[in-house]
C-alpha cells in the first residue's frame, strides 16, 4: 500500500532512514556514525510540513512500514545549484527486509511522475559514492552522475546523480 506521508508520520520514516544509514557502516570509515539528523524525528515532521514538500510511504498489508520516497524544490535543499524547476530526491530509503521487493522502483518511478507533473524538468540526487547497490538502481531509472564524488558531512564522498522529467 501506498499513500501520501504527513508529519505525523516522522517518527517511522525517520527510523526507516536510520535503517538504511545502518547499511553504510559497511562502506564508511572505521568508526563512523550516522550524523544525528537522522535521527531527528522532529526535524523531519517539520519538513514534512513545508509547502514543497511531497513523500509517498509504503507499507505492507498489515501497516508495517517497507520504504519511502521524498523530494522538495532544490530552492529550499542544502545542496548547491538551487533552480526552480530543479526536484531534490530529500530521501528514498526500503528498509532491508524488502530490499528487492520492487518498492524502491515503484516509489522512484511515482516520485519522478510527481514532480513532473508539478512542473519540475529535472530531479537531482546525492547518494554515498561507494553505495553501489544505490548508484546502479539510480542508473536504471534513468539518473546519470553529473560529475566525480564530492567530499561531505556524512564523512565520506557522494555522487550528485540527474534525470530529466521531461516526457514524464
Amino acid at each position: 500500500m501506498y499513500a501520501l506521508a504527513t508529519p505525523d508520520d516522522a517518527a517511522e520514516l525517520t527510523a526507516t532512514v536510520r535503517s538504511g544509514f545502518d547499511t553504510y557502516r559497511a562502506f564508511a570509515p572505521p568508526g563512523w556514525e550516522p550524523p544525528s539528523e537522522v535521527q531527528d524525528v522532529d526535524g523531519v515532521r517539520r519538513r514534512l510540513g513545508d509547502a514543497d514538500a511531497w513523500c509517498l510511504a509504503a507499507r505492507t498489508q498489515a501497516s508495517e512500514p517497507v520504504g519511502h520516497v521524498a523530494f522538495v524544490s532544490s530552492m529550499t535543499s542544502r545542496w548547491p545549484e538551487r533552480l526552480d524547476d530543479l526536484a531534490h530526491l530529500w530521501q528514498l530509503f526500503v528498509r532491508p527486509p524488502f530490499w528487492g521487493s520492487g518498492a524502491a522502483t515503484t516509489l522512484i518511478r511515482r516520485a519522478i511522475a510527481e514532480a513532473a507533473a508539478q512542473g519540475y524538468i529535472a530531479m537531482r540526487l546525492y547518494t554515498p559514492a561507494d553505495q553501489q547497490r544505490a548508484r546502479r538502481f539510480y542508473e536504471r531509472e534513468g539518473f546519470a552522475p553529473r560529475a566525480e564524488p564530492i567530499p561531505s558531512e556524512l564523512g565520506f564522498p557522494v555522487v550528485e546523480y540527474r534525470r530529466s522529467l521531461r516526457d514524464q
